[in-house]
């Protein structure tokens, strides 16, 4: 079904098609109340890559990681003892604990005694304190650990940054008395620019309009050059500009979208009959979508999206080992 609804605009159509309703903001909030319920869905799109350098945690003084930004939970967060991992060991792979935990144990971590004749893969222990994660043993400052977690991923129809189209451009050849009607000739490029497209620009000796106009593509004559209208505000100024940009955009698409739309389907189709109070629909949509739940969590219960197992103990040591010794 991914294919067949591609962007957040194909889903509210595919919506509206089946449900006969006209109402787009009404399926844009079902549609934002579903998400709301898929936010810890576990999907193999949703994995960081722990090798790549944007996931690897540089500790700082205290021996702490910030937790990323776009962290949903963690998986599995190891230490290859050095930026070149050694063939050697000792690595170290880090188990999950409370946050009391990790501080009361670290009050007393000077007295415990190192690992001794341990295998080369050996356990620590990590948890969440403020906006950072701690980890025992202690590791040093600069010490890096790679994080392998299930990524947050952004909502349909949220704001996205502008995006640069063109960094150069003239406007020219204005007509009209509001609606105006202008050229900008000399651009970069006009890929990625559709009609009905909303622009800003950086003015130079030309404007698009005032800052209280809305400047929409009209048309596309070449790679080079467009057209379009500018609503409200003062008449276009022409001269150059600069940086081109797309504007008022939103989020088109999400890896869970991508590979699990079915989800957005049978939980925004519940969200719509219970607005509608048509509870018996309401409660086919909401086990279609339990369903769909259910086999996604199916396939990491299995061990088949999660890594081969899902014992609580490391498959590495021998299952009386400890970590420390006490003195």
């Amino acid at each position: 079904m991914s294919f067949q609804i591609p962007t957040a605009d194909s889903l509210v159509t595919f919506l509206q098609d089946f449900t006969g309703s006209t109402n787009d903001s009404e399926i844009k909030q079902c549609i934002f109340l579903a998400e709301l319920s898929m936010r810890n869905i576990e999907l193999p799109a949703l994995r960081s890559d722990p090798y790549a350098d944007e996931n690897i945690g540089v500790a700082d003084a205290y021996g702490r990681v910030d937790i990323p930004a776009d962290m949903n939970k963690p998986i599995l967060f190891f230490n290859q003892n050095g930026a070149t991992p050694t063939q050697t060991g000792p690595w170290l792979v880090y188990d999950r604990i409370g946050d009391r935990d990790i501080i009361t144990q670290s009050m007393i971590a000077a007295l415990y005694l190192s690992p001794v004749n341990v295998p080369a893969v050996i356990r620590g222990k990590f948890s969440e304190v403020y906006n950072q994660y701690q980890f025992l043993p202690y590791i040093g400052e600069g010490a890096l650990i790679n994080l392998y977690y299930y990524k947050a991923w952004p909502l349909l129809f949220s704001p996205v940054d502008d995006t640069v189209i063109s960094t150069t451009g003239t406007v020219g050849s204005i007509a009209g008395a509001g609606p105006f009607t202008a050229t900008i000739t000399g651009m970069s490029t006009t890929t990625g620019l559709t009609v009905g497209d909303t622009i800003t620009a950086t003015a130079g000796t030309g404007t698009l309009g005032s800052s209280a106009g809305v400047f929409t593509v009209l048309t596309i004559p070449g790679n080079t050059s467009i057209t379009y209208t500018a609503t409200g505000g003062t008449t276009p100024t022409a001269g150059t500009i600069t940086n081109v940009s797309l504007t008022d955009q939103t989020v088109q698409t999400n890896a869970v979208l991508q590979t699990w739309s079915e989800g957005y389907v049978y939980s925004s189709l519940r969200e719509y009959y219970i607005k509608r109070h048509n509870d018996q629909d309401a409660a086919i949509y909401d086990s279609k979508y339990k369903d769909a739940w259910n086999i996604v969590s199916d396939q990491n219960n299995l061990g088949k999206w999660s890594g081969g197992h899902t014992r609580l103990t490391s498959v590495w040591q021998p299952r009386q080992y400890r970590q420390y010794n006490i003195k």
